[in-house]
């Protein structure tokens, strides 16, 4: 399993921010403004999806963990992230899984969008994705390093407390 996660963002905005935090009318601008200049292929209904998928992770993830979550959470790469260039996000933070508190992050097998909309979704814990290396055969063919590009698939981490990312140290 890697240790690292890397979390991409914009400088000017600073790191650990989720779009969804903000309100309504405010993110909105925030996408419009990233279509237009950085991600032309956003959907007009991206917020939407978001807002919806958020509300999923904070319900299941809440499950899995056992405790109520009532704050969206910061998105992470498992593994090293750093390399590929992304216009939209061109800062990188890497910090050590082992830094992190279990019980401030969830999993998800792929993009957490993309996850949401099937009809098996779910959040794993740290517990269960150590796991899944163990038993490698459900994450065949995911990338963990993007030296050679943008991975087709990757597992996203979901942070649930900042203030753990904020005070991990940095690599």
């Amino acid at each position: 399993m890697p240790a690292l996660m890397t979390h991409r963002y914009d400088p000017v905005v600073g790191s650990c921010r989720n779009v969804c935090s903000l309100p309504y009318d405010q993110a909105l601008r925030v996408i419009d403004q990233l279509r237009r200049c950085l991600r032309p292929r956003l959907k007009p209904d991206y917020l939407e999806a978001r807002l919806t998928t958020e509300d999923w992770l904070i319900r299941d993830a809440g499950k899995a963990l056992d405790r109520d979550l009532n704050h969206r959470p910061v998105y992470f790469f498992l593994g090293d992230f750093s390399w590929f260039a992304d216009p939209s996000r061109p800062a990188t933070l890497l910090i050590a899984l082992e830094d992190v508190e279990p019980d401030s992050m969830t999993f998800t097998l792929g993009d957490s969008m993309t996850i949401a909309r099937k009809p098996d979704r779910r959040v794993y814990t740290l517990e269960e994705m150590i796991r899944s290396f163990i038993d490698a055969a459900p994450l065949a063919g995911f990338g963990f390093c993007d030296t050679g590009g943008p991975q087709a698939q990757f597992v996203e981490v979901q942070v649930w407390d900042k203030s753990a990312v904020i005070h991990a140290s940095t690599i």
